[in-house]
């Protein structure tokens, strides 16, 4: 009977690759996944390795807009989708404003105001329209939202630069008509607001001469913090843009410098008790993945992939960086991170496409 047991057990081994035998190990329950593992050592580690990536989370994909087409890539699988949706019928010359790391859904917005602002969901292919926007309420804007658009807590933040003496945040709310208008009379001395994200309920929002303000949307105020202005002789303000990413981890606020090609890539964390920009050797054992759109930090990765920085690139997928690592030669040199390029989180329910 052992005999006979260990020669099946043998021709499943010779007949299943190993890359086969764990996607369908991986579409198993726990309870079924560990049943799996007692039929031998080569399903064994199967199972064992299927289980530890599901302890990991997800990777988030690569998005980007192609002629009224968008195209995906999974990382984990190298795996590239074409696809072809009505839904994103008249998105010409339009951009993602905006991504989060949230069940899949991104913001699409458009510099001529006769175009709508939407949310996109390339997995679920669901679009949720905005109200029409004032062209004199939304002048050289950077859009934000806190949330995915189904959710009771979502609010969409569009950021004026200039508005005379006065900058200007208009929001809105699903199941809201119109946009909000919020005045203020605060604006950077010099500069424009050009980078803001969302964290414990406030945005904030940094200037191209380095002001850091928050608004605070419950209590519909805005101040401008104490934090030493942000100083770096290696980006103008023109290069600010595109140079400088801003993002948000478990209620910390992070800024990373993208240099010239040959400069290593520099991140700073927000100190609020001291008021202070810190900068990092290391994200502690985080991983960014950078976008122009967004960026996301993922926490509990494997070993080799901490404490790096995936770039968004159309050719190759995606390039990274490892901070701190003395010998690496800096940035790829025909790194662009574009506007129509973003990284986006699969939604749980996994879907197939």
């Amino acid at each position: 009977m052992d005999q006979k047991k260990k020669c099946i057990t043998g021709l499943w081994e010779l007949n299943i690759p190993s890359n086969l035998l764990q996607a369908i190990l991986s579409r198993l329950g726990l309870k079924a996944n560990i049943q799996a593992s007692v039929v031998c050592k080569t399903w064994c580690e199967a199972a064992v390795s299927v289980r530890k990536r599901k302890l990991q989370p997800p990777l988030p994909w690569l998005f980007y807009l192609k002629r009224g087409k968008y195209i995906l890539f999974d990382p984990s699988r190298s795996q590239t989708y074409y696809q072809t949706s009505p839904e994103l019928k008249g998105v010409k010359g339009s951009e993602i404003s905006c991504s989060k790391d949230k069940d899949g859904w991104l913001l699409v917005s458009s510099a001529n105001y006769s175009k709508p602002v939407f949310f996109f969901n390339p997995f679920t292919r669901e679009r949720i329209n905005l109200p029409k926007r004032s062209s004199g309420n939304f002048s050289c804007n950077q859009l934000s939202f806190s949330a995915a658009p189904t959710s009771s807590s979502c609010l969409v933040i569009s950021l004026t630069s200039y508005s005379h003496e006065n900058s200007v945040i208009t929001s809105w709310r699903p199941g809201e008509t119109v946009w909000k208008v919020h005045r203020f009379r605060y604006r950077p001395p010099r500069g424009m607001w050009t980078k803001c994200v969302f964290s414990n309920g406030v945005l904030y929002c940094l200037s191209t001469s380095g002001y850091l303000s928050v608004f605070d949307p419950s209590k519909e105020t805005w101040n401008i913090l104490r934090v030493r202005p942000w100083s770096y002789p290696t980006v103008g303000p023109k290069e600010f843009g595109r140079r400088v990413l801003m993002m948000e981890n478990e209620g910390d606020i992070f800024v990373m410098v993208l240099h010239h090609p040959d400069n290593n890539p520099s991140v700073f964390k927000l100190n609020l008790k001291y008021m202070k920009w810190e900068e990092k050797r290391d994200v502690g054992g985080l991983t960014i993945f950078a976008s122009y759109p967004g960026s996301f930090i993922r926490a509990s990765l494997s070993a080799n992939e901490r404490n790096k920085v995936y770039l968004s690139a159309k050719e190759p997928h995606s390039v990274y960086y490892s901070l701190g690592d003395e010998e690496s030669s800096g940035l790829p040199t025909n790194i662009y991170l574009s506007k129509r390029i973003a990284w986006v989180d699969p939604p749980h329910n996994n879907v197939i496409l």
